[in-house]
């Protein structure tokens, strides 16, 4: 179970048992005796909790709907699957990690370094408690922990009511980590599937709205990338922030963005100082966010700028 579900059922246990203190008579002494003991095991058990923080990787997914009988069991098929395409969006995200970007097809570079594994069944519907096997001990977050608890928030920020949060993580992924959450959110939504994900401290519920609301998205959802020249003057170019503006002179304007990691800051720097408001030809990755036809978010990256 991971560490946020351990406490929360601490706290439930602690709850119930000053509730059962507050309501205890003078008469009652002894229980009040046993039930004081057990409160104040029960304080030391979650500050402990509180002062000991999860630093490796785990997860629990949590099944409801039709393919689920009570908190008996879950088909085999779709348990197999929803567990599969978990695991293949928490490999991509920390194999992003690792180098930056994912081939259009291929094996995932660190595949081996991101498995999970299933170590219990979990209750309440039914479901599974993934996590990393590693040594005790570990004081900072595993690579591996980074990257569940950033999928669990990129696959949480698909069932949202606005767009705004959905649209802000959407532009920072990789075309598939995308496709692989619309094959989850579309498994759910094919077998009339709700699910909670309990990852770090995040803990959300994905009712049938919540389904196809994700499913939904990821469907009509599209990145489209391109190398694009413009001729014009540079703003300037931050090399601490790395961010750049330059004027275009086309219909776009002025654009502004990051700079690409493969410029140093001594180029940058160069660059601020060499180029700013002359006339200078940029090479520019733009990055388009588009639902349906519509282009709903566009970035700029910096990639190479020189004289004209």
């Amino acid at each position: 179970m991971s560490a946020k579900l351990e406490r929360d059922f601490v706290a439930a246990d602690l709850s119930a048992v000053e509730g059962l203190l507050g309501s205890m008579r003078e008469k009652d002494s002894l229980t009040a005796l046993g039930l004081e003991s057990r409160r104040d095991e029960l304080r030391q058990t979650l500050a402990t909790m509180v002062a000991e923080p999860e630093t490796h990787a785990s997860a629990a997914l949590f099944f409801s709907g039709r393919p689920v009988v009570a908190n008996r069991g879950i088909e085999t098929e779709f348990g197999t699957a929803a567990v599969d395409k978990f695991q293949d969006v928490v490999t991509k995200v920390f194999a992003l990690h690792q180098t930056g970007s994912l081939g259009q097809r291929g094996t995932i570079p660190g595949k081996d370094l991101a498995k999970l594994h299933i170590t219990n069944v979990v209750h309440g519907s039914f479901g599974f408690r993934l996590e990393e096997l590693v040594s005790q001990g570990t004081i900072v977050d595993s690579e591996l922990k980074l990257a569940v608890d950033e999928a669990s928030r990129l696959m949480e920020r698909f069932g949202e009511v606005d767009d705004e949060p959905f649209e802000a993580a959407v532009e920072k992924l990789d075309d598939r980590v995308l496709g692989t959450i619309r094959e989850f959110f579309d498994l759910l939504r094919s077998n009339n599937a709700a699910f909670r994900l309990v990852a770090g401290e995040l803990d959300r519920s994905f009712d049938r709205h919540a389904v196809e609301r994700a499913a939904e998205r990821a469907r009509v959802t599209t990145l489209h990338e391109e190398l694009v020249e413009f001729e014009g003057q540079l703003n300037g170019a931050l090399r601490d922030t790395r961010i750049f503006e330059y004027r275009t002179g086309t219909d776009r304007g002025t654009i502004s963005g990051k700079i690409d990691p493969e410029l140093s800051a001594e180029e940058i720097a160069g660059i601020n100082r060499e180029l700013s408001d002359q006339d200078s030809r940029a090479t520019v990755r733009i990055k388009q966010v588009r639902r349906g036809e519509k282009v709903s978010r566009e970035m700029f990256t910096l990639v190479k700028i020189e004289a004209r």
